[in-house]
């Protein structure tokens, strides 16, 4: 629990391996760090380097011989502080320029309305989307939403939560006693197992969003009334269908 906790922070297997044992060792040598922690020698040194980079170890030279210490685990409440302050700068700073860049895009002759994003930020964006629109949106599965994007489904169910979005939601069978769909604010529905698919549908505004949940995750953001009014149609098919 406690190195996948510490890999959630972003450390690496081996950092967390080599940080805790020091935990436990006290001030010891590269050399009783690998015979404790099993982790060869080189990649001891390598995450040691890391972790001093990251203020999470320091060492003292003794005798020609250099030990090593774990710093206060309170130094990881210190790191989020500080990556805190940075993103309140970083927001600080678009929201400065965010006039200039809105006026940029109204701007432009030719308005985009499809939009392709590959990889999971690409399926978060959307999902951000759906939150900065602010409207109760419809779709379809699939389950596997869960795995792929389960931390960050944390931060979306509470922002739709405080911002009382409420949607409407097909899902397969399979998915029928997972946590998720559970959620506050939702009603879901079910279809049978041979309808199961990777990609999924979210409707909400003008927008229509078609997600791939994959190896090689894809999004299709689409911003046309007509489409997303079709689509609507199509969905409330599907609704009537589902079970309860």
């Amino acid at each position: 629990m406690k190195e996948k906790t510490l890999q959630e922070f972003g450390l690496t297997r081996n950092e967390a391996k080599v940080y805790l044992t020091l935990l436990k060792l006290g001030s010891c040598l590269a050399g009783e760090i690998t015979e404790r922690s099993g982790i060869h020698r080189r990649n001891v040194y390598d995450s040691i380097e890391r972790l001093i980079e990251k203020g999470l170890v320091s060492f003292v030279i003794t005798n020609n011989r250099k030990y090593f210490t774990a710093t206060d685990p309170k130094r990881f409440l210190g790191i989020i502080g500080e990556e805190r302050h940075y993103l309140q700068k970083k927001e600080e700073d678009i929201k400065k320029i965010l006039p200039e860049l809105l006026l940029d895009k109204k701007l432009t002759k030719r308005k985009q309305e499809v939009y392709f994003f590959r990889g999971i930020e690409g399926l978060k964006f959307v999902y951000d989307d759906i939150l900065r629109v602010s409207k109760d949106y419809i779709g379809y599965g699939p389950a596997e939403q869960e795995g792929l994007l389960k931390v960050y489904f944390i931060h979306f169910i509470e922002q739709r939560k405080r911002k009382k979005i409420r949607a409407n939601l097909i899902y397969n069978e399979n998915a029928r006693n997972q946590k998720f769909v559970r959620s506050p604010l939702i009603k879901v529905r079910f279809l049978p197992e041979q309808y199961s698919s990777h990609a999924a549908l979210r409707i909400y505004g003008n927008k229509t969003a078609i997600l791939l949940f994959s190896e090689e995750p894809l999004a299709i953001l689409i911003e046309n009334k007509s489409i997303a009014d079709g689509y609507r149609k199509y969905f409330n098919i599907l609704w009537n269908t589902a079970k309860k």
